[in-house]
């Protein structure tokens, strides 16, 4: 997504909270953090394949990985992972796994079914219809304390008077797609996405947009920052709040 308004294919996008952060940190200096999208969690889930070896978390210490591409999410939460499981204490120069780039989420799903990987982590609804079919296998799960969304913009656009009435735009869309989580929404999601509609209604309990989207809580990038640097996905020199966010058209929130 960040390549995508490097290149100026988009002004605005909507992405994970970990790589915003994580971009900005690597010297990605062509976007900005202008808002907040969803201000819940994402719950990722942690998938194998079927025959796999791997039947829990435990023995995925100096496994492979696959994941879409290098600095994706799906690599972060790796890293993350690791933290959590203690794999980073001894040695953060050497990596607690490999990574295999596969691009996209079949080739993931693929790629732990004929053994190139050993497992991929993504997010948890849109993996479970293939652990319900039994493509896959799932392990486990891990949820990052940071919200799941953020809006970023190109540097280029963001004193363009469009931009915060996007933002506002947005903002009415996402409170009347809540309105009517019971009934249009639900109907919706099945339609688009063909979920079953008790995996959608479970979706909606863990849902929640952020009540003002130009928001940007000054905490939860904190708290990114800190996770990254624990896990060795970002130096100890971190970013500052202002390197992250641009206040002219978000602002910081607790």
């Amino acid at each position: 997504m960040t390549s995508k308004l490097e290149d100026k294919s988009l002004d605005v996008a909507i992405a994970l909270t970990e790589g915003l952060v994580a971009g900005i940190s690597k010297g990605q200096d062509w976007y900005k953090i202008v808002g907040t999208y969803v201000d819940a969690p994402l719950c990722w889930a942690i998938s194998t394949g079927q025959e796999s070896r791997h039947h829990s978390i435990d023995t995925l210490h100096k496994s492979n990985c696959g994941i879409s591409r290098y600095g994706s999410g799906s690599q972060i939460m790796a890293y993350v992972l690791a933290d959590q499981q203690g794999w980073l204490n001894n040695n953060k120069e050497e990596d607690p796994m490999t990574f295999s780039v596969l691009n996209n989420f079949k080739a993931m799903r693929d790629s732990v079914n004929d053994e190139s990987t050993d497992f991929f982590m993504w997010e948890l609804f849109t993996t479970k219809p293939y652990h319900d079919s039994k493509e896959v296998r799932c392990i486990g799960k891990i949820t990052p304390p940071w919200p799941a969304f953020l809006f970023a913009a190109h540097v280029d656009v963001l004193d363009a008077p469009e931009l915060p009435r996007l933002l506002q735009a947005i903002q009415k869309a996402t409170t009347l797609f809540m309105d009517q989580k019971d009934d249009e929404s639900i109907k919706h999601i099945i339609r688009i996405l063909d979920y079953q509609e008790e995996d959608v209604r479970n979706w909606f309990k863990t849902v929640h947009y952020a009540p003002d989207h130009a928001g940007i809580s000054q905490r939860a990038l904190q708290v990114t920052v800190s996770t990254l640097q624990k896990a060795g996905v970002i130096g100890e020199v971190g970013p500052t709040v202002d390197d992250l966010c641009d206040v002219k058209v978000g602002h910081l929130v607790e």
